[in-house]
């Protein structure tokens, strides 16, 4: 991409040669026409020891692509005036729970005008032009904005309770608020799937730090317990910070923990008995909840909990 879009800035300097040079021996990949055209390369060489990703875009013949690389790769076969969308954007601002598995199957990339189709990049073809305050760079890449981002992964993806997670996890990741998602949603009305989208953000919180956390509180809501508070922060009478509850009530003195995958380790079980056994000496309640776990008894243990808080409380 060596032209660009009056609304992106431009790209510092002309192209580093060393910079290309250590992308093709360290795997990466790499525009070939730049590669021959600075002679890092030649044509045997190019043939012989590289593989192709997409059109004019090769890697190292040993290399096993990351996601990273796969989006770098998209980024180097869409034409300037191409803008790299959805879990591509998340991916960059270091979004974990589903950018992996989405990017492996398809790159989105925003065009104003057709192009060919290649396997692992998915043509996003619009007739409007992503607005300037929707666009970024990120490590030179033109992107959409997190928001904008969220918008359209809220548009492209299947389920209500997979688009809350989703769009949770990518404005966790990203540090972006439903303010913003909202107005990227206004800049975007008429398209496919925004109306949807926007009645969605109600449900999301970017608090939330994990899908199953989402999920959670998805359940809490469908119930008819109150609204917890997310990430719940629980001082001692030192006002030293004890915990951070994933979900909480704080007049209730409840505190919801999701304990995800890596607790079942021994370090992280133990700590998890401490933090339980101090915030119980505090008068709080505590209930933990695990994968595999049906939402009837959650919900149960939950309300037990609030019921129980309550009658020693005197509410």
């Amino acid at each position: 991409m060596h032209r660009v879009t009056p609304a992106i800035p431009p790209l510092p300097g002309p192209l580093d040669r060393d910079a290309l040079a250590a992308a093709v021996h360290a795997g990466r990949p790499f525009a070939a026409r730049d590669a021959l055209d600075c002679r890092v390369l030649t044509r045997h060489g190019l043939a012989s020891r590289f593989r192709v990703l997409h059109p004019g875009v090769y890697i190292a013949n040993h290399a096993r692509p990351t996601t990273r690389d796969r989006v770098d790769a998209a980024a180097l076969w869409a034409p300037a005036d191409a803008v790299l969308a959805g879990w591509a954007v998340a991916h960059l601002h270091g979004e974990k729970w589903f950018s992996d598995r989405e990017c492996a199957r398809a790159i989105d990339v925003y065009s104003q005008r057709p192009l060919r189709a290649t396997p692992g990049i998915r043509v996003r073809r619009t007739s409007r032009e992503v607005p300037g305050v929707d666009l970024r760079r990120v490590a030179g890449i033109p992107v959409t904005s997190p928001a904008r981002a969220a918008v359209d992964i809220a548009r492209w993806t299947r389920g209500a309770d997979e688009r809350v997670c989703a769009v949770d996890s990518v404005c966790n990741s990203s540090r972006t608020g439903l303010d913003l998602l909202a107005a990227a949603a206004g800049r975007m009305v008429g398209q496919h799937g925004v109306k949807a989208a926007t009645a969605l953000l109600p449900l999301c919180d970017p608090l939330a730090d994990s899908p199953q956390e989402s999920l959670l509180r998805l359940s809490i809501a469908r119930s008819d317990l109150p609204t917890p508070t997310s990430q719940l922060e629980i001082y001692n009478e030192y006002r030293q910070k004890v915990a951070t509850a994933d979900l909480g009530y704080q007049r209730e003195m409840v505190a919801i923990f999701y304990d995800g995958r890596h607790h079942g380790r021994d370090e992280q079980w133990t700590y998890d008995l401490q933090v339980t056994a101090i915030l119980t000496d505090m008068g709080w309640q505590v209930v933990r909840v695990a994968r595999g776990m049906s939402p009837g008894i959650v919900i149960h243990h939950i309300r037990a909990a609030l019921e129980r808080s309550r009658l020693r409380l005197g509410y």
